[in-house]
């Protein structure tokens, strides 16, 4: 009998505990799928950049296990101005005919999921975000690498919730959990990736309830990623602390240079996609006319291909950075690139090709950074100014700014450094930054707080709900999902689709209450059910869910559905008969019954 109920019965979700178990698991497998990612891309890149192109953009210390030999081949115009609309063509044509999910940024679906969709996602996405990622980024598209990871590792701990049958709110964390998985690996930044996925859903608030599953799969797939990719943090920077408050006021200024640069960024990002979503030719061919952009844009300034972490390593590196195009070099360089970057980003991502924002919005802020470190020491030789230090600074405050995320941004910059000596003068400037970019967001589906969020209608104002008896509301129950217990599961499994129940409420013939048969948890599978008809009966696998009575708060109900995790509670009377049950819809129903009764009143 047990071969014949349903896998999720043997490992369904129980409590918290179960949750972090597999946080652990999707942890895992996001270290491993991150781990693949960036293998693939790292060859494609070497064949696009160093034979078609004939450009070094470099590479990030803790992406040097990825590097592959290449010749050194001259500048092609030609392909660096094609191929970021060849690739963006086949971007396109895959999105379009595969997989529409796959085109874009990749953060902004993951919170749109999680406030509006039950924190579901298709298995198929992941896979094409790696894809068309790869052929965008691997073309010399501007984007980051932390959109299809995050996608994969979320796809994991979505996958896994449909598999279990979890409830919407545990889908939501696994999925969480999966994102903080994909960011913690591919940024080798394990507590970053688990704040920046609880940070980012909202514009003022953390969705604390995932944190912990977010820390222990970042920190799984961190392991993971780092065992086969190599220890050590994304960037090598050598050893520096804030000893001279002089610096203070120049970090002061930059927050306000993160700030204005940011506001320019998501203005045109918005508008870039805005106005490819309403442009009229089929949609394969709009990532395309983004690449060509790109590709004029890259005859001048190739430093704005790719993600452009290459590029600030070098800088962190003490590299004389110079114009590979034109050989100028200095702040106006510098700005320059950062500029660029917010127009060549936001063609490749609001055309429809698909990378990540958080890359982009760090390098542009790196680069923001050190037009004022490098100003700085022009106009104040004598204060013994380092760039590298703003520059890092500037990454984690211009991310703070335009993605409303501050604690994300400062820890993400640290554990990227593999260092905390920064931490003083970024919560300096990414804190201003996030003041001053209190009304705008690179990410549209952001809502402001947990109390505006639908996936938190259930727990907020749940003083409300407990001042609400139920008998205020209801005098009567429903009775279609009431069954006896010695009904048989397969019986039940035939009447259900009538019902349109998949949780039912269990009596006894004196119709004493027993407890809740879930069918998304107990499921007697096809080819066993001939066999084990009318032998395993309702009773066998009733689960002991608690009932109210008609004197117990809203509220009270409420917990109850929402920690045993089923879409129902039976209503008992004083003689412990059962009376009919509520669901989440009728909890809402009264809830929403009383707020209009009580604004008449005021």
């Amino acid at each position: 009998m047990v071969f014949g109920i349903n896998i999720r019965s043997l490992f369904s979700i129980q409590g918290p505990k179960s949750i972090y178990v597999y946080s652990l698991l999707i942890g895992l497998l996001s270290g491993f799928g991150a781990y693949g990612f960036n293998f693939i891309l790292a060859f494609v890149e070497s064949v696009s950049f160093g034979t078609l192109i004939g450009f070094d953009p470099g590479v990030p210390a803790g992406d040097r296990f990825f590097s592959f030999e290449h010749g050194n081949y001259p500048l092609n115009n030609l392909w660096l101005f094609f191929l970021p609309a060849i690739g963006g063509l086949l971007a396109g044509i895959i999105t379009y005919y595969f997989c529409p999910e796959a085109a874009g940024g990749g953060t902004d679906s993951l919170i749109h999921s999680f406030h509006y969709n039950e924190g579901k996602i298709h298995w198929k996405v992941p896979f094409y975000k790696a894809i068309v990622t790869i052929l965008t980024l691997g073309s010399g598209g501007s984007g980051g690498k932390e959109g299809p990871t995050a996608q994969i590792g979320a796809g994991f701990g979505s996958t896994l919730g449909n598999i279990l049958g979890v409830g919407a709110r545990a889908r939501r964390t696994l999925m969480l959990a999966g994102t903080a998985g994909g960011l913690g690996a591919i940024f080798r930044a394990p507590l970053g990736g688990a704040m920046t996925a609880v940070e980012m859903v909202y514009k003022e608030d953390i969705e604390s309830d995932s944190l912990v599953p977010c820390i222990l799969s970042s920190v799984t797939a961190y392991l993971t990623y780092s065992s086969l990719a190599g220890r050590g943090s994304i960037f090598e920077v050598q050893k520096y602390s804030l000893n001279d408050y002089r610096h203070i006021p120049i970090y002061v200024f930059m927050g306000f240079l993160c700030f204005a640069v940011g506001y320019l960024f998501v203005r045109f990002y918005h508008f870039i996609q805005d106005f490819f979503t309403g442009l009229n030719i089929p949609n394969y061919y709009k990532p395309a006319i983004g690449g060509l952009v790109v590709g004029a844009i890259a005859l001048f300034f190739p430093e704005v291909l790719g993600s452009g972490f290459g590029l600030l390593q070098k800088m962190v590196d003490g590299e004389d950075i110079r114009s590979f195009r034109f050989g100028f070099y200095g702040p106006l360089f510098l700005l320059s690139i950062a500029l660029f970057k917010v127009v060549s980003t936001s063609f490749t991502v609001g055309s429809g090709s698909s990378g990540g924002l958080l890359g982009p919005s760090f390098f542009i802020g790196g680069m923001l950074g050190a037009f004022v470190g490098s100003l700085s020491q022009m106009l104040f030789p004598d204060w013994n100014i380092q760039v590298f230090p703003f520059m890092l600074v500037g990454m984690g405050s211009f991310f703070a700014g335009v993605s409303r995320a501050p604690i994300a941004g400062m820890v993400m910059v640290c554990d990227m450094i593999g260092s905390y000596e920064l931490l003083p003068p970024l919560m300096i400037v990414s804190v201003l930054a996030a003041i001053l970019s209190s009304k705008m967001s690179i990410y549209r589906n952001q809502v402001t707080n947990r109390f505006l969020s639908p996936s938190h209608h259930w727990d907020m104002n749940q003083d409300i709900m407990d001042r609400i008896k139920i008998s205020q509301h209801f005098s009567e129950f429903r009775k279609y999902a009431v069954i006896s217990n010695s009904l048989p599961l397969t019986e039940l499994q035939t009447r259900a689709p009538g019902i349109q129940a998949s949780d039912f409420v269990i009596v006894d013939q004196n119709e004493t209450y027993k407890g809740i048969v879930s069918l998304r948890k107990n499921r007697i599978l096809p080819e066993y059910e001939e066999s084990l008809q009318n032998l395993i009966m309702c009773e066998d696998i009733v689960e002991s869910v608690p009932s109210v009575s008609p004197s117990d708060s809203l509220g009270e109900g409420l917990r109850i559905l929402l920690q045993y995790d089923v879409d129902k509670v039976a209503v008992e009377n004083e003689f412990k008969k059962c009376l009919g049950y509520l669901r989440y819809i009728d909890f809402f129903h009264a809830y929403q019954a009383e707020i209009r009764m009580n604004s008449r009143k005021n």
